[in-house]
């Protein structure tokens, strides 16, 4: 695609050179930009890519794109940095708009051709694309799934972009790769940074879905205070036909005022009147597989539900994924068929086992999370409640205190570890997480900082009535230490530790 037909749909101005040469692909990293490429130069929270303009240019860049008003070049000094070269130089008013632009525009519009469900909100989003995906399986419909966990096309996994919302120009063309294998639906994570970023710009959504909202993602890099995380979780109806809003989220009045902007809205409820409600929730275990019950009412049928998963929050995410798939045309069937087989890896995940112990892998990583997990926990647990958990290192302080207090008050028995504590030393981390710890008297806990001993130490104190709830990392499968990566996977520790002591109990 030539240089201007790119730029088509964005408002620029040539500083230097011609828009004659072809683009094949568009670089945010000037490393990685080579012969036929289009650089886009972003200010962002740690660097200004206008620093590497000219380090895009030498490698061969097609196209620089900066953004009006930046100070690193003067025109002239672009002019000179472009001569001789097959370089055109332009300037826009917003580098992220315009890069969204540039991607939807190479792709040629894919959301305008499918039935996009776009899930925003603090929690749940995960969980409930993985239902939704299952549900239109079981409805004879591919669907997409693109999140925090992987992104899937068909049987494909595709590698897990950096960010739940992929940069535009990976986002568009996942959708572009959906298209061109006959995949009409999608289920997607909306993150607020996607939002914010306009890595969604320029897409329609059939669906779009607000959870919750809770007090995460506020610190440098992410979000200024509340009212930017909520404004930025809002944008999300600026491009919806439906609104789908859980009438259970804080500030439902402005969620419901924003979701006008959207052709019809609808509200789903686990606790209250709603156009979609779940009741009658109770725990059963179905072929030996713990999980939860309700009968789902829309507004033309009810029927009985069964979702192989613990915790009233997780009724209400399939209460969620059942309205959606329900608004998209899924029958009854399907909806049921596809709830009582859906499997989320990191969530709530049950680590089955031969010794018959209740161990749990999940993602929960702030106090809020936490505190809903282990509270929903107690009603079903007959012993102790073993939590191991950690913060991650150049994230949210706030975490570690509010973490640190949701393990005290709602667990017996407590083991903070380490969790991808990155450049940070652990031992600060630990001080903030304690401070919360103490806030609850009498709460029991150690220190293990060795992650794997700390797994290792919580299942081997359980009994079968005691839950063990391994929380923070949930699917990740590295972790970072002192800048340095390796593998590492909370599920696959559980199974080493329990066949460690299934092992000596036989020896014995």
């Amino acid at each position: 695609m030539q240089a201007k037909t790119i730029l088509s749909e964005t408002p620029y101005q040539l500083v230097a050179g011609e828009l004659t040469e072809e683009i094949s692909g568009i670089q945010l990293n000037s490393s990685k930009v080579g012969c036929a490429d289009a650089f886009v130069a972003m200010v962002g929270s740690h660097s200004d890519g206008h620093k590497y303009v000219s380090g895009a240019i030498d490698n061969g860049a097609s196209l620089v794109v900066i953004e009006d008003g930046q100070t690193v070049w003067t025109g002239e000094a672009l002019a000179e940095m472009v001569k001789g070269k097959k370089t055109a130089i332009v300037s826009v008013p917003d580098s992220r708009k315009a890069y969204a632009d540039m991607s939807c525009t190479y792709f040629g519009h894919p959301s305008e051709n499918m039935n996009l469900i776009g899930i925003t909100g603090t929690k749940g989003k995960t969980t409930t694309t993985y239902m939704v995906q299952e549900i239109f399986k079981r409805g004879g419909r591919d669907c997409g799934l693109l999140g925090s966990v992987e992104n899937r096309i068909c049987k494909t996994r595709h590698e897990w972009s950096a960010h739940t919302t992929p940069e535009a120009w990976e986002f568009q063309e996942l959708l572009h790769t959906m298209q061109e294998n006959d995949v009409a639906d999608c289920v997607m994570e909306v993150s607020s940074l996607g939002l914010k970023f306009h890595r969604t710009r320029g897409v329609h959504y059939k669906v779009g879905i607000f959870t919750n909202f809770f007090l995460d993602h506020i610190m440098s890099g992410e979000h200024a205070d509340e009212e930017e995380y909520f404004a930025c979780k809002m944008m999300l109806f600026d491009t919806c036909e439906i609104a789908l809003v859980n009438k259970e989220t804080r500030r439902l009045d402005e969620v419901l005022a924003a979701a006008q902007k959207c052709s019809k809205v609808y509200t789903y409820s686990i606790s209250g009147e709603a156009d979609f409600m779940a009741k009658d929730i109770t725990f059963e275990a179905q072929d030996g597989v713990p999980g939860m019950k309700f009968t789902l009412v829309t507004p033309t049928y009810s029927q009985e539900l069964f979702v192989p998963l613990l915790c009233d929050f997780n009724v209400d995410n399939a209460l969620c994924a059942s309205a959606a798939a329900y608004l998209c045309g899924i029958d009854q069937t399907a909806i049921r068929e596809g709830l009582a087989h859906v499997y989320v890896p990191g969530r709530m995940e049950k680590i089955r086992n031969p010794l018959g112990l209740h161990v749990y892998v999940d993602y929960a990583h702030n106090g809020d999370s936490l505190r809903v997990l282990l509270s929903s926990l107690r009603k079903f647990c007959k012993g102790r409640i073993i939590t191991v958990f950690g913060c991650g290192g150049e994230r949210s302080q706030y975490r570690r205190s509010g973490m640190g207090e949701s393990s005290a008050r709602y667990s017996d028995y407590s083991i903070v570890t380490s969790d991808n504590s990155r450049s940070e030393p652990l031992e600060s981390i630990l001080v903030l997480i304690k401070e919360g710890i103490n806030k609850v008297e009498g709460a029991k806990y150690e220190v293990i900082e060795d992650r794997r001993e700390a797994i290792t130490k919580a299942v081997s104190m359980a009994t079968p009535d005691d839950f063990v709830v391994i929380a923070g990392k949930g699917h990740e499968r590295t972790m970072e230490i002192n800048k340095v990566k390796f593998e590492f996977v909370d599920s696959d520790e559980v199974r080493k530790a329990i066949d460690k002591l299934a092992n000596v109990g036989g020896e014995q």
